[in-house]
Order: structure tokens, then C-alpha cells, then sequence
């Protein structure tokens, strides 16, 4: 995958914004994860790397932040519990949410992708 700016996929999927500290429409994505065990994500690989998943633990939000994902977006979600927006705030990571499956935002993010 090329190099696209977060606020690229994030049109793409059309998520809503939960967490947007100052800046996040420049971030840089080089790879995405997709992912709802911890174990795997705290093993993940990747400079400039987006995670996808379906964890709404405030958990999801610190393992992003340790090993320095650029930004989660919360999968099949139209609600998400109370807390998980507030980590995010804490720990500076853009969290979002789209409605749409795991599947298909990693389709139409590696779609977007190839047509860099």
C-alpha cells in the first residue's frame, strides 16, 4: 500500500470522528491492521500503521498508543461506550467509528490504496 492520509480513508469509509486531536488530517498511513485481539496487535508490525477493529475496551486504546498506530477505527459500530472516546482524548489517539464491517473497510481501504 501507498502512502494516504488518514483523513483519505476516513472519507472513504465515511466514519464519524469521536477523537480528533489537533492535526490528524495530515497523519500519513503506510499500512492497516485489522484486528480484535490485543495479543496481535501488541505483535503488529508497521511504521504509520491504522488499526481496524471491533474492541471498544479502553484497553484497545492504550495497545494503539504503545505500539504508536497512527489511529483506530472502530468497525461495525454505531454506538460506542462511555470511556472509550475519554482514553483516547488522554492518551492523543484519533479514534473513529464506521458502521460498516471489518471486511469491507479493509476492501475499500486497500482499493484506495492501489489507486495511489
Amino acid at each position: 500500500m501507498n502512502g494516504m492520509k488518514l483523513k483519505e480513508i476516513i472519507e472513504e469509509l465515511g466514519a464519524t470522528p469521536l477523537n480528533t486531536p489537533s492535526g490528524w488530517e495530515e497523519l500519513e498511513v503506510d499500512s492497516v491492521f485489522a484486528s480484535d485481539l490485543i495479543s496481535d496487535i501488541l505483535v503488529s508490525e508497521g511504521e504509520e500503521q491504522l488499526l481496524l477493529t471491533s474492541l471498544t475496551s479502553t484497553q484497545v486504546v492504550r495497545t494503539t498508543a504503545l505500539v504508536g498506530a497512527v489511529a483506530i477505527i472502530l468497525v461495525h459500530r454505531r454506538q460506542t461506550p462511555p470511556g472509550l472516546e475519554e482514553a483516547a482524548r488522554e492518551q492523543g489517539v484519533p479514534l473513529f467509528r464506521s458502521t460498516m464491517t471489518k471486511f469491507d473497510a479493509c476492501v475499500r481501504v486497500g482499493r484506495l490504496g492501489q489507486s495511489k
